[in-house]
């Protein structure tokens, strides 16, 4: 069989695979209850990393890693982040799980193995189509790396830094609206 032939019989093949997944997702639906498969965990991960511009995943945070710049962050990180990420970065909170994508286990190697810059980025200019947001225009650049900071600290976390934090979430309103 000619080259141009096997070539073009594997492109036609790909594309009636691309069609029949895109099928498939179409009556599945896009809820965020689903898990991802795959293709989308692997489309979505490849996706942030290329999001990351090379220069950002040289950064190294300038603030040293002390008690109070850790704490200062956990303070920030309590009011700002667990909402959906959890006190203990889990992202096994209410709004965490109702996401699509889910928030990482800030905890795990996935984040942790990410270079500062890539957190600092990540935190600055949020992810598409994710639930993640941009902070540049809510937190200073200061804020920010302690937050890197307090997310490097995230795996040796205490009972009582988590107890602490609990003081420190946002508290809901008294009488919220109902609808």
């Amino acid at each position: 069989m000619k080259p141009w032939k096997v070539v073009s019989l594997i492109l036609l093949a790909l594309a009636v695979a691309a069609v029949g997944y895109g099928l498939m997702l179409v009556r599945r639906g896009f809820s965020a209850l689903a898990t991802p498969s795959a293709i989308e965990e692997l489309a979505a991960t490849t996706a942030r990393r290329l999001a990351v511009p090379p220069s950002y995943r040289r950064l190294r945070n300038p603030i040293a890693p002390s008690t109070e710049n850790i704490r200062r962050g956990m303070e920030h990180f309590a009011d700002h982040c667990a909402t959906c990420h959890g006190n203990d970065g889990s992202g096994q909170t209410l709004f965490g799980t109702g996401l699509y994508p889910k928030p990482p286990d800030l905890r795990a190697a996935r984040t942790q193995n990410k270079s500062d810059g890539e957190l600092y980025y990540t935190i600055e200019n949020g992810v598409r189509l994710s639930g993640m947001p941009a902070f540049s225009e809510a937190h200073t650049a200061a804020q920010t790396w302690r937050l890197v900071l307090f997310i490097r600290h995230l795996p040796q976390i205490t009972p009582g830094e988590l107890h602490e934090m609990e003081g420190l979430n946002p508290k809901p309103e008294a009488n919220p609206a109902h609808f």
